[in-house]
């Protein structure tokens, strides 16, 4: 009797230990955390099968990029389009911006904001997701699926000539068509160790569309509709497990269906000093709230230029700076929140704030 219940216990143990897990929003990473991540661009893995008790290894696993995913509180880059965020979401060096809400219901993520090099001159972007981008539902588990259909869109200044045409602005917008399932759970063992994981498989439709506002005859032009369209398919396979604060592992796949790359956790999250970061985001502004100018300072040794934005995104007025003390003129600016980015010499960010005219 002792060794049929020794027995007993033993397969319980095992049992448990190979059983499926849930991943809520405690297991998605906390503002001031710094997840680490590697790419390899030429995987050998497989993403196995659907199903329950797999096993997969991803000891193989290359390191050809790395990045860096830091978790911030939104008050760090505010952006008055995602005032209901909860999370910011800095990709490695560059002042690229995923605004997040996580909570007990979701992950989801309402817009991007990002500074991208195009055509030569640095551009900045907000994107918008209407509605909300859904990562996962909580909690997330074996069977849980969902479909997510939102619109992305995207107005900004470019002020280019491309093939002849004065290109004054862009409108970028797309239909995503999302469906996502936990098809499947087990253990993962990848470089950074074995977890008991759930696998998520999501395929998402794209259908893009840009639009452009040409200068015929200056200062006049015309929107220039569907200038350009594009549709794409991409299935991806996400391995999750709990306490490590993001994803294991994501697959993408080819339009073949072998995996084209892997992004995987290079090592546990760290914890980091957020007030400074948080305070390297605050420039000298005043008056504030202003009614016909504004002074800002700054380093004008590293400073090329400053970006003034609307409620709305988008780009005002661009000042070159000459001095550590800067004076705008804001007598024709209507009443409102605007945003401003100080560009550095090499076209990075390195501050961002927000001022209020008033009259």
């Amino acid at each position: 009797m002792k060794k049929t219940l020794l027995l007993i216990s033993a397969i319980c143990v095992a049992t448990l230990a190979t059983a499926q897990i849930n991943i809520t929003t405690a297991d998605i990473a906390t503002p001031t955390t710094v997840v680490y991540q590697a790419t390899d661009t030429l995987p050998t893995i497989s993403v196995g099968s659907a199903g329950t008790s797999q096993t997969w290894n991803m000891t193989a696993l290359g390191t050809h990029v790395t990045d860096t995913l830091t978790f911030l509180p939104y008050s760090a880059a505010p952006n008055p389009l995602f005032s209901t965020a909860n999370l910011l979401v800095k990709q490695g060096w560059q002042n690229n911006y995923a605004y997040a809400i996580n909570n007990a219901a979701s992950l989801r993520i309402l817009g991007n904001n990002a500074n991208i090099n195009l055509f030569g001159a640095p551009v900045n972007i907000t994107q918008r997701n209407n509605p909300p981008e859904k990562l996962a539902n909580f909690p997330f588990t074996y069977t849980t699926n969902f479909t997510n259909t939102y619109r992305t869109f995207a107005k900004f200044y470019l002020g280019q000539t491309i093939m002849g045409f004065q290109v004054d602005s862009i409108r970028d917008h797309s239909t995503v068509d999302k469906t996502v399932e936990v098809d499947a759970w087990g253990t993962l063992t990848t470089p950074l160790g074995t977890y008991p994981v759930i696998r998520s498989k999501e395929t998402k439709i794209t259908h893009d569309t840009v639009d452009a506002y040409i200068v015929v005859f200056p200062p006049f032009g015309t929107w220039n509709d569907a200038i350009s369209t594009s549709a794409d398919s991409v299935t991806s396979y996400t391995w999750w497990a709990n306490g490590l604060g993001f994803s294991l592992a994501t697959a993408t796949m080819d339009s073949l269906g072998g995996v084209k790359s892997v992004k995987w956790l290079m090592q546990a999250p760290t914890t980091v000093g957020v007030n400074e970061y948080t305070a390297a985001l605050v420039e000298n502004v005043y008056p504030n709230p202003a009614q016909n100018e504004i002074n800002l300072l700054t380093d004008a040794a590293k400073t090329k230029s400053i970006q003034v934005f609307d409620i709305a995104g988008r780009l005002i007025n661009t000042y070159g700076v000459n001095s550590n003390l800067m004076t705008i003129n804001t007598a024709e600016y209507a009443n409102g929140l605007y945003t401003f980015n100080i560009v550095a010499k090499d076209n990075s960010i390195l501050n961002r704030g927000k001022f209020t005219i008033t009259k």
